[in-house]
C-alpha cells in the first residue's frame, strides 16, 4: 500500500482500474473532483462521466463499456457526473509488478482538469460570431453613412416642363409603395436621379440606399458584388464579404444598366425577387432579405428578351411599373433653371462667384441637341465656371447638328413640350448625301459613341445590330480606321 499511499499525496486526481475498468482505488484529489457516491469500489470509470464526452484516442464514454484489457489513451472532454467539472481522461496500462504493488489494479487514470479550456473554446466561438456580426455591422454602418446624409430629403429634380413633372407625378404614385420600379432613359438622362427620389418618398427613406451599376463590374465578379462571398469561395477570398443585397437590407437596392447583366445572374436575381432569398458564392446558408429593387436601362429590355440577351420572366418581373425618364432635349424649358443650379452648385465647390447665364448662351443650350443629356450639360457648365473671367456665364459647345427651329425658340425666351419631334436643322444637307456617304456617317457615329469599340455588349456592332465581321468589312470599304488591338508578345 506504500505506492497508493505516495499517490494520495499528489495533487491531480488518480484512479486505479481493473481489467474491466472498475474502479479499484483512487486518491484524494479525485474525491475531491467527483462526487463520493458515484466514486465507490466496483464501479465502473465510464460511469463518472456523463455521455457527452468527445473521442479520443480510447474512443468514447459509457457507462457500458468493458473492454477485455486496458487501453492505452486519452479521451477528451468528458464532463463529471453531478458537476460542471469537464476533464481529458489518460488512461495507461500497469504492468504486473506494478499492479500487484497498486493491489492487483490493470491500468492507471489520470484526470486532467479542462474546465476553464473548454469554457475558454466556447467564449472564442461566440467571440468569433460576435467579431463577424461586428463586421457585418461596421461595413453597412460604412455603406449608410455614405447613403443617409442624402436619403432624408428627396434630391431635387430641377425644372417645370410637362415631361419632368410627369415624371414627378409617377415618383409620388409609386414612392409610397413597395412596387419594383423599371426606370428607363437615354445614359445622363438623369434615371439615378429618379430612383433616389423614389426612395426619399417610400417608408424606406431611413434606410440604406445602394446604387450599383451593372456595367462597371467584371463579369466573374458580378455575384460576388451582388450576393456576396464566404471565405474560401474563390482565390483571393480570404475573409466572408457581405453583397448588394445584404447591405441593402431594409431598404433599397438600384441596379443601372440592368441589361448588361448576365444571363447568369439574371437567374439568381430572379430568385430573389421572387423569394427574397439567396446564397452567397460558394455558400450553402440561405440568406434572406428584405429590399426594394428598382432598375433601370437605357436599351429596351423587350427587344433584348427578343434577342435572348435578357430573360423574359426577369423583365415581367421588373417591368411592373415604368418611369421614361424624357432626354434633355425635351426639356428645352428647363435648360436655363438647370444650368443655373448645377453652375451654382460647380462655383461654390470652386470657390468661384455665381455668375448670371448670358442670353447668347441659352441661345446654345436650346438649339444644342444634347446627346449627352444632363451629364453632358453639368460638363460644359462645369468647364465654363472654371473658364469665366467676365460678369456673365457663357457656355460654349461643341459643334454639332443643332435642333431645327432651335434659335427662333430661343428667341422666344424657351422651348415647348413639343420639341419630341424636333430633328437637326441640317435635313436638307442629309437629302442630298448618298447612301453610302450616310452609311459612313451612322457608323462613324456608332464608334464614337461607342467609345470605337467594334465587338461585346455596347460595341458598335450591337449597336447598329449587324454582324461585328460585317461591321469591320464595311468600316475598311468606307476607309473608317480600325481600332488598334493591343497584341501581347510571347514573354508577356
Amino acid at each position: 500500500m506504500f505506492i497508493q499511499a505516495v499517490l494520495n499525496t499528489i495533487a491531480v486526481p488518480l484512479i486505479l482500474v481493473d481489467l474491466r475498468l472498475d474502479v479499484v482505488w483512487s486518491n484524494a484529489a479525485a474525491a475531491r473532483l467527483i462526487p463520493a457516491a458515484a466514486l465507490t469500489p466496483a464501479m465502473g470509470l465510464w460511469s463518472l462521466f456523463a455521455e457527452t464526452g468527445g473521442g479520443g484516442g480510447g474512443g468514447g464514454g459509457g457507462a457500458d463499456r468493458r473492454p477485455s484489457q486496458v487501453f492505452s489513451g486519452s479521451v477528451r472532454n468528458l464532463t463529471v457526473v453531478g458537476g460542471d467539472v469537464m476533464v481529458d481522461v489518460i488512461c495507461e496500462p500497469l504492468g504486473a509488478e506494478a499492479g500487484q504493488a497498486c493491489g492487483g489494479a490493470a491500468g492507471l487514470v489520470t484526470l486532467i482538469d479542462v474546465s476553464a479550456r473548454h469554457r475558454a473554446e466556447v467564449e472564442l466561438v461566440g467571440l468569433r460570431s460576435v467579431l463577424a456580426e461586428s463586421e457585418r455591422a461596421r461595413t453597412r454602418l460604412t455603406s449608410l453613412q455614405q447613403e443617409l446624409a442624402s436619403e432624408h430629403q428627396a434630391p431635387e429634380m430641377i425644372g417645370a416642363s410637362v415631361a419632368l413633372r410627369r415624371v414627378r407625378e409617377q415618383v409620388a404614385r409609386v414612392g409610397p409603395t413597395g412596387t419594383t420600379v423599371l426606370i428607363h432613359g437615354e445614359t445622363g438622362s438623369g434615371k439615378e436621379l429618379v430612383a433616389r427620389s423614389i426612395h426619399a418618398t417610400s417608408p424606406r427613406r431611413g434606410q440604406a440606399f445602394i446604387a450599383v451599376n451593372c456595367a462597371a463590374l467584371p463579369e466573374s465578379l458580378i455575384e460576388s458584388e451582388l450576393f456576396g462571398h464566404e471565405r474560401g469561395a474563390f482565390t483571393g477570398a480570404d475573409k466572408r464579404r457581405l453583397g448588394k443585397f445584404e447591405l441593402a437590407d431594409g431598404g433599397t437596392l438600384f441596379l443601372d444598366e440592368i441589361a448588361e447583366l448576365p444571363l447568369q445572374a439574371q437567374a439568381k436575381l430572379l430568385r430573389v425577387i421572387q423569394e427574397s432569398a439567396f446564397e452567397r458564392v460558394g455558400g450553402a446558408e440561405t440568406v434572406k432579405v428584405d429590399v426594394r429593387l428598382l432598375a433601370a436601362t437605357h436599351r429596351d429590355l423587350a427587344r433584348q428578351v427578343e434577342r435572348g440577351r435578357f430573360r423574359e420572366d426577369v423583365f415581367y418581373r421588373l417591368n411592373v411599373f415604368k418611369i421614361e425618364v424624357p432626354p434633355l432635349r425635351e426639356r428645352q424649358e428647363d435648360l436655363r433653371a438647370l444650368a443655373e443650379h448645377l453652375h451654382a452648385q460647380i462655383a461654390r465647390r470652386m470657390g468661384r462667384p455665381v455668375l448670371p447665364l448670358s442670353d447668347s448662351s441659352l441661345r446654345r443650350l436650346i438649339a444644342y441637341a444634347w446627346p449627352g443629356n444632363v451629364r453632358e450639360l453639368a460638363n460644359a457648365v462645369e468647364r465654363a465656371t472654371l473658364l469665366a473671367d467676365g460678369g456673365q456665364l457663357e457656355i460654349e459647345l461643341p459643334e454639332a447638328p443643332i435642333m431645327e427651329g432651335g434659335e427662333g425658340r430661343a428667341g422666344a425666351g424657351g422651348g415647348s413640350a413639343g420639341s419630341r419631334g424636333a430633328v437637326p436643322a441640317t435635313r436638307d444637307i442629309l437629302l442630298e448625301l448618298t447612301l453610302e456617304q450616310l452609311q459612313r456617317l451612322q457608323i462613324t457615329h456608332a464608334l464614337e459613341t461607342c467609345g470605337y469599340r467594334v465587338f461585346g455588349p455596347g460595341g458598335a456592332a450591337e449597336k447598329l445590330d449587324v454582324n461585328p465581321n460585317t461591321l469591320l468589312s464595311r468600316m475598311d470599304k468606307f476607309g473608317i480606321p480600325r481600332p488598334r488591338l493591343v497584341k501581347r508578345g510571347r514573354g508577356s
